[in-house]
């Protein structure tokens, strides 16, 4: 099996006999039974998950709590959001580091008042 990036680039992918065997044996359930469209949907949302996981840290997408941490930040300091910022945890970790502590303090200020 092999991922096909592009015209010129492609990944091997190492499949033990067992996997292989039952990788074409669900196929092939799939085909005869009518139902490839789904499992090639079900594959492609499986593979995108995994594929997440291969990513280094830094260019995953940030977490559910990050960018509500990170909103809530950009609300109450009145600054913008950038993109890049939602896109990557990276990013995000740096955004987070950079305002975190004036937020901390103007809710400090904002619950003593």
């Amino acid at each position: 099996m092999r991922l096909v990036l592009n015209d010129e680039d492609d990944i091997p992918i190492p499949l033990d006999d067992p996997i292989h065997e039952a990788w074409l044996l669900q196929y092939d359930r799939a085909l005869h039974s009518g139902s490839i469209e789904s499992f090639q949907a079900r594959l492609a949302q499986c593979f995108a998950v995994s594929l997440i996981e291969c990513l280094d840290v830094d260019l995953k997408p940030p977490t559910a709590a990050q960018v509500k941490y990170a909103t809530d930040i950009a609300r109450q300091l009145g600054i913008p959001l950038p993109y890049e910022v939602l896109r990557f945890r990276g990013s995000m970790g740096e955004f987070i580091d950079r305002f975190a502590e004036v937020f901390r303090q103007k809710r400090r200020g904002n619950l003593q008042g």
